[in-house]
This record gives C-alpha cells, sequence and structure tokens, in this order.
C-alpha cells in the first residue's frame, strides 16, 4: 500500500531542511528511528520592508536562524513522524520587528490491512506577521502597529484510505480542523480575525491506465470567527468546492495533475449574497533533460481577509525553470502573478502582485547548500496608496545530517 498512500514525510521533510535542496542521510537508531537534524542560516537585504509605496518605504538587513529536528519512525505497518523547527529573525532597522516563530508536526500512517490506511497528522505554529504584511494596516499607507501581529495555528487532519496501488477505485474520504488565533495588536482588529474552519472532503481516483487516474473532488468547509462582532459575523459561513480532473505520468517526464470545477463562497449572514466561481488546481512538471526541469503551477483559492471585503478571491499563478549544470551547481527561474479580488470591499479593491526571481545553489555535498538569490515583487493595486515595490537579496546556507 506505501504506493498509493498519502505520505506524511514530505510535510516533516519540509519542516526539518525548509526551502533547501540538501538530502540528509539522517541519524539510524536502534528499533527503525531514523533523527533529520539540520540547520540554516541567511541573511537578506530587503529594500521595502514593511511593503510600502516608495514615498514611505524603509529597508532593513534580515539574518534568519532556523535549527530543526526531524524524527522518523518505521514501525512496519505503522509509520510514525515528528518534526520541530524554530526561526530566530533579527532586523537591523528596528528591534521590533525581532521575532522567534516555532512550528511542530506530528503524524502516523496505519496501514490496517491490504486495503484501508488511515493517515493522523497535527501541526502546531506559533508564528507572527510581519508588519506590513497585514492587510488591515496597509490601509494607511506608512501607519504601522508597533509589533508585529503574533499569532497560534493548530491544523488537525484525518484521511481515511480504500484501494490499493493496483485497483481501478481509490476513496479518499478527510476531516481537517484548522484554527488560527492573534494574541495581540486587538486594538488593530486582530480579534476579529481569529477563526475556525472545518473540512469534510472525499476524493475518488479512478485508474483509466497505467499513466493516467481521473481524479473528483469535494469539499465542505464551515468558516466560524471567535469575535462577536460586525465584521467578524459578515465573514462566517462556508466553503463548497468540486473538482474533476486527472493525474497523469507521461513517460516520466511529463507529470502532474489537473483539477477543474466550482466553488461556492456562502456566508450566514442573510443580507450577503454567496459568490460561485471558477476554480481549478493544475499542476505541470516537465523534465526534458534529467538536470533540466520546468514547473507550472495554477490555481484558484478562497482565502480570510485580514481587512476589507467578506473574503479574497485568489487566483495565483507560477512557473520555473531548475537546470543544473553540474553535480554542484544549479539556478533556477521563477515567475508568479498574484490576482486577489475582496469580495464585497466597499472600495472594490483588487491587487495584481507580480513577482520574479533568480536562485543559485552550489551544493559541494548532498548535505550543506550554500544559496544566493534575487527575488523582486511589484503590486498594483485599485486602492490609492497600495502599490509597492520590493527587491530582496538573500545569502543564506544550510547544512543537514
Amino acid at each position: 500500500m506505501k504506493a498509493w498512500k498519502l505520505p506524511l514525510s514530505s510535510a516533516i521533510f519540509a519542516i526539518s531542511v525548509g526551502a533547501y535542496a540538501v538530502e540528509p542521510e539522517g541519524i539510524v537508531l536502534d528499533s527503525g528511528i531514523t533523527l533529520l537534524p539540520s540547520v540554516e542560516l541567511s541573511v537578506s537585504d530587503d529594500d521595502n520592508v514593511y511593503l510600502q509605496p516608495e514615498a514611505t518605504q524603509e529597508g532593513s538587513t534580515i539574518t534568519r536562524l532556523r535549527p530543526a529536528l526531524g524524527v522518523q519512525a518505521d514501525l512496519g505497518q505503522t509509520q510514525v513522524r515528528l518534526g520541530y523547527v524554530a526561526e530566530k529573525g533579527t532586523y537591523s532597522s528596528d528591534d521590533n520587528d525581532n521575532y522567534t516563530d516555532q512550528t511542530i508536526a506530528a503524524g502516523a500512517d496505519f496501514e490496517m490491512t491490504s486495503r484501508h490506511q488511515l493517515n493522523l497528522s497535527a501541526l502546531l505554529k506559533d508564528a507572527h506577521d510581519a508588519r506590513g504584511a497585514s492587510t488591515a494596516t496597509l490601509q494607511g499607507a506608512g501607519v504601522l502597529s508597533t509589533d508585529p501581529d503574533e499569532y497560534d495555528e493548530t491544523t488537525m487532519a484525518a484521511d481515511f484510505i480504500y484501494g490499493s496501488a493496483s485497483a481501478f477505485l481509490n476513496l479518499t474520504t478527510g476531516l481537517k480542523r484548522y484554527e488560527k488565533e492573534y494574541s495581540n495588536n486587538f486594538s488593530d482588529g486582530t480579534r476579529d480575525r481569529d477563526h475556525v474552519k472545518t473540512t469534510l472532503s472525499a476524493q475518488a481516483a479512478f485508474d483509466v491506465s497505467s499513466a493516467t487516474d481521473i481524479l473528483v473532488d469535494v469539499s465542505s468547509t464551515n468558516i466560524e470567527y471567535n469575535n462577536d462582532s460586525a465584521i467578524a459575523d459578515n465573514r462566517e459561513g462556508s466553503l463548497v468546492k468540486a473538482l474533476v480532473g486527472a493525474n497523469y505520468d507521461l513517460s516520466g517526464k511529463v507529470t502532474g495533475s489537473a483539477k477543474v470545477g466550482v466553488s461556492q463562497r456562502s456566508f450566514d449572514e442573510s443580507d450577503i449574497d454567496s459568490d460561485s466561481a471558477l476554480s481549478w488546481e493544475i499542476n505541470l512538471t516537465w523534465s526534458p533533460r534529467t538536470y533540466s526541469t520546468f514547473t507550472v503551477f495554477t490555481a484558484q483559492a478562497a482565502n480570510e481577509t485580514s481587512g476589507p471585503g467578506n473574503y479574497i478571491d485568489s487566483n495565483y499563478s507560477m512557473a520555473s525553470w531548475k537546470h543544473e549544470f553540474s553535480e554542484y551547481f544549479s539556478l533556477t527561474a521563477d515567475v508568479s502573478l498574484a490576482k486577489d479580488t475582496y469580495y464585497n470591499d466597499t472600495s472594490d479593491r483588487e491587487d495584481d502582485t507580480l513577482s520574479y526571481g533568480l536562485t543559485g545553489t552550489y551544493s559541494p555535498t548532498t548535505s550543506l547548500d550554500v544559496k544566493a538569490s534575487v527575488k523582486q515583487a511589484d503590486r498594483d493595486s485599485t486602492v490609492d496608496n497600495l502599490d509597492y515595490e520590493q527587491q530582496v537579496i538573500t545569502l543564506g546556507v544550510a547544512l543537514a545530517i
């Protein structure tokens, strides 16, 4: 069943080694337990750290230290994984922007029979929104809170899977609960952002050929806000989504999935109309050579707003190209476009954010990466004083055992 299950290892691995390409072997202990320690250090020069218009923008140098530890245990029909990461950020311009974030991930995959599997996972985050990143603070250009918005985030999920690698039908049913709760800057409206999402989902995958599965996805999410205020009440409701599509693997060079359908964001308040939208999730990876990979991703999502409107209708598209010039050096170019429409905003706010960048990675060993990157982001908003340009230059190193 390991060929078709939904693995937790990718999530734990991402937590333990971040966005680098290191491939840790881990420290193998007795009883099938492996430790995956890692550490990252980066220094970034950000010329617009608060995402402000040109007249009020400020720059800063940000140093980030990110130690992490992953643990995985192979217990035969049960796989257990744990991950912990802490990130300390220090700003040269203002000590108030300094932060310490923490993330804990845990999960287990239980292979009960050859056709039945249960996957459980939990994610706990103690994190922050950098000053200027909050939609609410951006409504007045140059008006920032004294400290970053701090919050706790909890995600708990369970997936039951029926099927096998050779079965015509694989069926996955899921239950997920997500909660976000802010702990400061209440005068800036953070209490109105505390919310809980509970999602029921089901996916049917039909094996129509060795290279293609037909997919049918349906999900229903109940959205509740904790604060008893008019702003919070106007955001409560539900999100229903139905998608159909396929995943594919064409000779190993072209892989990915494509799903298209509809989504509907409804609201508990009777005077707020529901909003229906075309929805999609498409990702494509093309590897014409073993050392060269093109990736395309695009999706529509309904996101919660931290300021104007009842919710955000978000469309995101990204394309990247990674080329390995040698065993030790690779170069990645990427470009993305995010379009955010704030539903029922009195200013009819829409934001288009174009981002692009170039990243070079030197890997003298599989456990060590040295990375240099330059990123540019430009936002064009229909609301005055919300346009900005930002350039971030970063040098970093990652070590994983």
